[in-house]
């Protein structure tokens, strides 16, 4: 180009901080234009002259430092030998680049002799972020850099572009052409500055261009992949590994992964890297002669291809990239051949087999990185981390440049990912309509994944056009046998070779295809339409990609008759599969299922809905007890809920018997406790219950079962009619008696305890307590078939932590609690663990510790946010609330507990539990300087609680607090309620809120001629405590007595 008149360099401006003009301080993207530099051979130089060096280098800084800030620019960063600069305008850095060649001839340098610097220009839109830059410019800048000698300054076009205009005298810019640089899909046009003082003559640019290739260019971003990169070079680098194969099922973007690969070698190869699609041929004389053609090798009549092609690589140093292998793998032991014959040549081959010859080294391409769930608490920031996310984001961006990943679009994004199982060309064509539908609507449309992917791009092979078009060339390859095994396949979620083979077995068509089941299944492991996982029991699973499975299943339903012997004999081997774990369990007395059942835990539902469907109910009760387990122990009450429904169905059309009786009260017993855990008492529950107690009570002469007792006995605590859970408690125990079950006398104690407890007798209730603790502690426990809800070893221990605290025994009761939240962990029962944290921090709520009842909150969140509990996520978030409000922030503390009221709308809360809400809720309005409304809130805690209820002294305690904090003070009032709970927690046997209501009466009567009988109330009281004299309650009772009349 011909230069032009511009502006000269302002060698005199003075060095100044902050960022050139032009520039904002620090924003969204901005475009810019970067100066990279690098010194020349600079670790040989260290190497040769340590100590000059770096006076040299000093003086390379100086000079540097001084051109970039004399033409307005802003040193980012050092990077290594060389500088980073940014400059609001691409005429600056041209300037500075300009000076600074200029500079660095003049400079008198030591015995290092001249330092020669490269440089390079590129202008465009750039992240900023804590001082510095990111993106694709940036990183264009270091490639166009790392392409020059030292001496030389580069230009991209689009720097080019912006200054040609502008070029100072004697400036012009030299045309060099296009050249592909390193790692970067789109080339680049590049221009080197020339100037009359300057080096002009430079050797080829360092980039691809410079070695034999025909790598073809890429039009989209290569995204992730860094650890298959990197294993990939590891492995070409290896002086042993001649063959590489990539194997994996269509889509999985093994081509683009080979040739980023290939990309990154060039450098290794002197005499070239070729790739060859071999998608076109089938075989051996077509292979060779697309590989001649590839590398320039010309037919003769001397000679064949093949000996032509060894004549030319032998002695050259080659990589040969030979794409979709797998329909010429006749071809294979010819490439073994020309392996043999020329020793430099390495070959990365992409198919969706194994070629099997000697000297083959595999890698299997897996699919994109993905998120394990698409939790909608997940946010943008963290899913984006994801390969198969990144990859959405880039397409999508292509398709509608506005398009960005948010907080609200983000996990939709994420299910789309992950029903495409990762793999690339199934997300590149599903971002091809995201200008038609949202993430969120795409998801929905994602229910066939086959049906809802069009076609993609027109310039794809036609076999990529579709991902149906992808996996039916793989199917077609296949033999009749493999076709119909892989349809077989499609009915199981994961499989062992085992149960493959026995359902396998018994299946007519596959009998007369003449295939054997084990080759079958080798073959499609080593066609990657299958593959090999290793379960954490150490067995290997059998599992598809869900595209590949949905495929197949497709093919299944075209043969009906196929179709239903194969899910007929899938349904029976899992449930006589089931039947038989769940008697191994029962007579291990283990608490989890074991490792079989669970890994299998698909299959059992696959074969429970087409059970449920045949209504079989013999086969149902094969699986029941195997699956409910499971989804108790994970706290899967919806799919439990399920389970229950649908046998509750399929036993409304059997016959009436008493077995059908005590199979339909369990059922609808447990159904409502289920209900209950996750919904809390709604309408739906109490008329689930309402079913069940019409049949428990209109049966009463026939024995009843233990699963129907347990849940009543929920049932009527949650209610707070715990006249009838004492005779639930006593009836449970007679039943362990009679039956010598030490685990039922678990929970017939706990039953018994925890409701003579809040009926008010404390000292026989911790007694029954602490007797189903010593029982499981002694004896272990066996949790019994159809459990559900609170783990009952986890129910003692915190329903004794909150006896012993009203008892007053604080210390023992923090003990008990933890040891609850000890063992909820330890079982991995997440219902047991919210149900813990909740009431170990309501216990610390009592004991004035709000750090730990925020904690307990948090962590009972967490568990939520895992789990579909909505009773506990709005406990939790109450309790959050009182926490915050005690630790100072009383507004905020009251929206939260609000937030969580607002999540009972529709429920129906337990009498058990609003009186503790409310009593949080006044707490928090005390807090608040709100102390009228609190009077209310406590005022409905005691009439729902009863007068005579264990908690009545704590609340009484609160209301008194509340009258004397009126702002026309009630202290008459307040003293007479202060009394009553004195009063009443006396015949209970309450001393904790005892102790409270003894030191209020004191201070109360502190100025009085009865302050010396009240100090001798408290006294009493204060010294029937053999713990917790580091507890709030006991200190302040400490300190007023020390000074108190005796």
């Amino acid at each position: 180009m011909a230069s032009s008149i511009g502006q000269p360099i302002d060698a005199a401006a003075s060095a100044r901080g902050g960022a050139p003009a032009g520039i904002r301080p620090e924003t969204a993207p901005q475009t810019v234009t970067f100066l990279f530099t690098d010194v020349e051979g600079s670790t040989r130089l260290w190497e040769q002259f340590p100590t000059a060096m770096k006076q040299a280098l000093e003086r390379h800084d100086a000079i540097l430092t001084g051109a970039i800030r004399g033409s307005n620019g802003e040193i980012v960063k050092a990077t290594g030998d060389g500088m980073m600069a940014v400059f609001g305008s691409a005429i600056g850095a041209l300037n500075a680049s300009i000076a600074a060649q200029h500079a660095l001839l003049d400079e008198p340098w030591p015995e290092t002799g001249p330092l020669r610097v490269r440089m390079a220009l590129h202008s465009g839109e750039a992240d900023r972020r804590a001082g510095d830059y990111f993106g694709p410019v940036v990183n264009r800048t270091a490639r166009i850099m790392a392409a020059g000698h030292g001496g030389q300054v580069l230009l991209s076009a689009t720097a080019a572009a912006l200054v040609v205009d502008q070029l100072p005298e004697q400036v012009s810019l030299a045309d060099l052409g296009e050249h592909r640089l390193k790692d970067l899909e789109r080339p680049e046009r590049l221009f080197q500055l020339v100037h009359l003082d300057l080096t002009t003559e430079f050797p080829a640019l360092a980039t691809l261009n410079r070695r034999p290739n025909n790598l073809p260019t890429q039009t989209s971003a290569f995204v992730g992949r860094d650890a298959e990169l990197a294993e990939i070079r590891r492995r070409i680098e290896d002086e042993a590994a001649r063959l590489l194969t990539l194997t994996g099922p269509g889509g999985t973007g093994k081509t683009r992964l080979a040739l980023r690969a290939a990309a990154e070698q060039v450098d290794r190869f002197d005499d070239g890297v070729f790739f060859v699609d071999l998608a076109s041929v089938s075989d051996t004389d077509s292979v060779l002669a697309l590989v001649a053609r590839a590398m320039g090798i010309n037919e003769t009549r001397e000679r064949s291809p093949l000996e032509e092609i060894k004549l030319h690589l032998r002695g050259q140093r080659v990589l040969l990239v030979l794409d979709n292998f797998e329909q010429v793998t006749v071809a294979a032991t010819t490439l073994a051949d020309l392996l043999q014959e020329c020793p430099e040549l390495k070959v990365l081959v992409t198919s969706r087999e194994a070629l099997r010859v000697r000297g083959e080294h595999l890698f299997a391409v897996p699919p994109l990185s993905l998120p394990r769930a698409a939790s909608a608490a997940r946010s943008a920031e963290d899913l984006s981390r994801f390969e198969a996310i990144q990859l959405f984001v880039d397409r999508a961006r292509s398709v509608r440049p506005d398009f960005h990943l948010t907080d609200d679009n983000a996990a939709a994004v994420a299910e789309i990912c992950l029903r495409l199982d990762g793999l690339p060309l199934a997300i590149e064509l599903a971002t091809a309509r995201i200008n038609l539908f949202s993430p969120e609507a795409l998801r929905d449309r994602l229910g066939s994944r086959l049906k809802a992917l069009g076609s993609g791009a027109r310039d794809l092979p036609a076999r990529q056009q579709t991902l149906r078009a992808t996996i039916e060339w793989s199917y077609q390859l296949l033999e009749p046998g493999e076709q119909h095994l892989l349809e077989l396949l499609s009915v199981f979620s994961s499989a062992t070779f085992d149960a493959v083979e026995a359902v396998a077995s018994g299946l007519q068509q596959l009998a007369e295809s003449g295939s054997d089941t084990v080759d079958g299944l080798t073959s499609l492991l080593a066609k990657s339409l299958v593959r090999q996982a290793e379960e954490e029991t150490g067995e290997p699973r059998l599992v598809m990609l869900e595209t590949i499975r949905e495929y197949a299943g497709e093919r299944l339903d075209a043969r009906a008759e196929f179709a239903a012997a194969a899910q007929r004999h899938h349904g029976e081997y899992f449930a006589d599969f089931a039947s038989q774990e769940w008697a191994s369990l029962s007579e291990s007395k283990r608490d989890s299922p074991p490792e079989a059942l669970t890994a299998d835990l698909e299959n059992l539902r696959i074969a429970w809905r087409y059970w449920a469907a045949q209504r079989d109910l013999e086969r149902l009760n094969q699986l029941v007890d195997g699956l409910w387990h499971i989804y108790e122990v994970r706290g899967w009450y919806h799919a439990t809920i399920e389970l229950m429904t649908d046998l509750l169905d399929v036993l409304s059309s059997a016959p009436a018997t008493p077995e059908r009786w005590q199979q339909e009260v369990t059922l609808r017993t447990s159904l409502a406790r289920a209900l209950m855990a996750i919904k809390g008492y709604t309408e739906e529950v109490e008329d689930a219950y309402a079913r069940a107690v019409a049949l428990f009570e209109g049966q009463r002469e026939l024995p009843q079962l233990f699963p129907v007792l347990r849940g009543m006995a929920s049932f009527y605590q949650y209610r707070a009619d715990f006249d009838k859970g004492i005779e639930i408690g006593t009836e449970i125990l007679q039943l362990a008696e009679a039956q010598d079950d030490p685990s039922m006398r678990v929970d017939g104690n706990l039953v018994l305890g925890s409701s003579l407890a809040f009926a008010g007798d404390l000292p026989q209730g911790l007694k029954q307590l602490d007797e189903a603790i010593g029982l499981f502690e002694a004896q272990g426990y066996r949790p019994r078939r159809l459990r559900l809800g609170v783990d009952p070893r986890v129910s003692c221990l915190t329903t004794a932590g909150f006896v012993l605290w009203l008892s007053g025994y604080p210390d023992r009761a923090v003990a008990r609690a933890d040891r609850g939240i000890a063992l909820a962990t330890e079982l991995d029962h997440p219902f047991s663990l919210a149900y813990v944290l909740f009431h170990s921090g309501f216990l610390h709520l009592w004991r004035l510790e709000p750090r730990l009842v925020e904690d307990r909150a948090l962590r009972l969140l967490r568990v939520v946010d895992a789990h579909d509990f909505p009773i506990w996520r709005a406990l939790g978030t109450v309790l959050l609330g009182a926490a915050t409000s005690a630790l100072g922030k009383p507004e905020e503390g009251l929206e939260r507990i609000g937030a969580g009221l607002d999540l009972y709308q529709g429920l129906r809360t337990p009498p058990v539990f609003w009186p503790l809400i409310r009593f949080v809720q006044a707490g928090a309005y005390v807090q608040s300087d709100r102390p009228q409304e609190a009077v209310a809130m406590i005022d409905e805690a005691l009439e729902i609680g009863g007068p005579e209820r264990i908690l009545s002294p704590v609340f009484l305690v609160v209301r008194g607090d509340l009258l004397l904090s009126l702002p026309d003070p009630e202290a008459q009032a307040a003293e007479v309620t202060f009394q009553d709970a004195y009063d009443l927690a006396a015949r209970l046997g309450a001393r904790t809120p005892q102790l409270r209501a003894a030191l209020r009466l004191y201070r109360l009567a502190h100025d009085r001629a009865d302050a010396k009988e009240r100090a001798g109330v408290l006294r009493a009281v204060y010294e029937t405590f053999t713990e917790g004299f580091e507890t709030a309650d006991l200190i302040e009772a400490r300190d007023l007595l020390a000074d108190a009349p005796s």
